[in-house]
């Protein structure tokens, strides 16, 4: 059952790729007189404030240290941060730029972290958890606002997803309005709220429910009426399979509301992966999405999955931090990223997908990397239990049969094992886990067409000055060829090893331990 084929590489897709990197290097010089009339992302964040919410995320902590490296006379960044596990903000914070993603900026720009400071709050509570002498701060020092915090959970409680990703919003703007130095609120969405359309635009699509209303619910219902919520909030969230795209659709709506009064605009990323060579290659910090899949795949946990040969939108993470920087600095600027006809009026806020389309992975090609010709007599993982190898398994009952065979079966045993040993059972509990995220991403699994206009018009429309920090279109060629396809897996693969297993990279030293363990 192991994959026979290669992935999609040259051909129709690479050409279509290519015509899209020469039309985006042939606009930029025909438009170069009217680019370089125009500030710098470096000369427009000179001795600006900015206000970051998710600042301790995966994309929060690229984003800042993107803004520090590339920006050098930015002023500082406010992160809102919230005490976890009884680890108070300003702890949290020592730990959060203490990891290998920083290193490149300490090296470049030493001491340059020390303008990140804290801000004790929570985005769940009401403006945001700040104290009155913070949120003084923040209104009278920030022009530039980040709301990047949001719960990627798809099973979160009804009212825990609206305070997290609707309600927050809410409180976002209700500061900015305050602000009389603001200059743009740069709001990070997803893709995905609008999957019952084919293709998605760039645009906010007409709502189903009034965010006001759907926050009212969620902060006056008692707690049955929360509970009857979390029950039937599949028929209130319409076509939206859980709670996630839901409250983030609503708070694209709210954005889109005060679009009028406030300079605001919406960046969406797709399925957000490793970064591509910004600050490093390979840049991850969690296991969620595919990323737990590659994981699970080269550890050998995982070696079946249902899914049919179809392209994820897997968008490499730092090509997601330059479109956030570049919107915030063309709406900033006061620059129509999609230029209107004469007297006509801008309507409504403007919308960037960070997208890269039919460039994403597939279980297709997770499939055949996973095999000797792919990357695995490159890459051994320390932790592995078994021999790397996965089936993608069209057919549902194929599926089951070989999801009890390969992972309930083996679980048991296992378990048995680790009973036996003194330890504890965990393998039956963590494939019932992969059973509950391969269900909750199936929505995700058919093929979408994210218009990619503005992103494109983006990457054309910014400073020379800026190509060498902000281009991403060498990420449009990792279909030229095979080897460019293979160098993009190893470096995506290797990061989920090295920075979020935080394993030892070396294939001689592990090569033969995952050869030992036959089943």
């Amino acid at each position: 059952m192991v994959s026979t084929g290669t992935p999609k590489v040259g051909g129709e897709l690479a050409a279509a790729y290519r015509r899209a990197r020469e039309e985006v290097y042939e606009t930029r010089m025909k438009l170069v007189k009217t680019r370089v009339r125009q500030p710098t992302v470096a000369e427009f964040y000179a001795g600006r404030n900015v206000l970051m919410t998710g600042g301790s995320g995966f994309l929060g902590r690229l984003l800042v240290e993107m803004l520090l490296r590339t920006c050098p006379d930015i002023g500082n960044i406010y992160l809102v941060l919230r005490a976890k596990k009884g680890e108070p903000p300003q702890e949290r914070l020592r730990g959060l730029l203490d990891v290998p993603l920083f290193d490149r900026l300490r090296a470049e720009r030493p001491g340059a972290l020390s303008k990140v400071v804290v801000l004790p709050g929570d985005i769940t509570e009401l403006a945001l958890g700040l104290s009155p002498e913070h949120q003084a701060l923040v209104r009278q020092e920030v022009s530039v606002v980040f709301h990047v915090a949001a719960s990627v959970r798809f099973d979160d409680p009804f009212q825990k997803a609206v305070f997290t990703n609707l309600r927050s919003t809410r409180e976002v703007v209700a500061l900015a309005r305050a602000m009389p130095q603001l200059k743009v609120l740069v709001h990070v969405s997803t893709a995905y709220t609008n999957i019952n359309r084919d293709p998605v635009e760039e645009r906010v699509y007409p709502p189903q429910l009034d965010w006001e209303e759907v926050i009212r619910m969620a902060e006056q219902l008692d707690d049955d009426g929360l509970r009857a919520m979390d029950c039937l909030g599949h028929k209130l969230r319409d076509f939206h399979p859980n709670s996630y795209t839901f409250t983030k659709a609503l708070a694209e709506q709210l954005i889109d509301d005060v679009a009028a009064e406030l300079p605001v605009i919406i960046v969406r990323p797709s399925i957000v992966m490793p970064t591509h060579k910004d600050p490093i290659p390979g840049w991850i910090d969690n296991l969620y999405g595919l990323g737990a899949f590659w994981a699970g795949g080269m550890t050998g946990l995982i070696r079946a999955s249902p899914g049919e040969e179809n392209t994820f939108d897997t968008v490499p993470a730092d090509l997601v931090t330059k479109t956030t920087v570049l919107a915030s600095w063309a709406r900033a600027l006061d620059i129509r990223i999609r230029p209107l006809p004469v007297g006509v009026e801008p309507k409504g806020v403007e919308v960037v997908h960070a997208t890269v389309g039919s460039l994403g992975c597939s279980f297709a090609d997770m499939e055949w990397l996973l095999t000797e010709d792919g990357i695995v007599d490159k890459l051994a993982f320390p932790s592995a239990i078994r021999d790397p190898k996965f089936f993608r398994v069209e057919n549902p009952i194929v599926y089951q049969v070989l999801h009890w065979y390969h992972h309930i079966l083996y679980g048991v045993v296992l378990d048995t094992a680790a009973r036996l040993t003194g330890r504890k059972p965990r393998a039956i509990k963590l494939y019932r886990n992969v059973e509950v995220a391969t269900a909750a991403g199936s929505p995700f699994r058919k093929p979408f067409v994210f218009e990619a206009t503005n992103q494109r018009l983006l990457q054309i429309l910014m400073h020379p000055a800026d190509e060498e920090a902000y281009d991403f279109m060498d990420v449009y060629k990792s279909r030229d060829n095979l080897d460019n396809f293979k160098k993009w897996a190893y470096e995506t693969i290797r990061g989920v090893l090295v920075y979020a297993l935080r394993e030892e990279d070396n294939y001689e030293k592990h090569r033969p331990h995952i050869d030992r363990r036959v089943l």
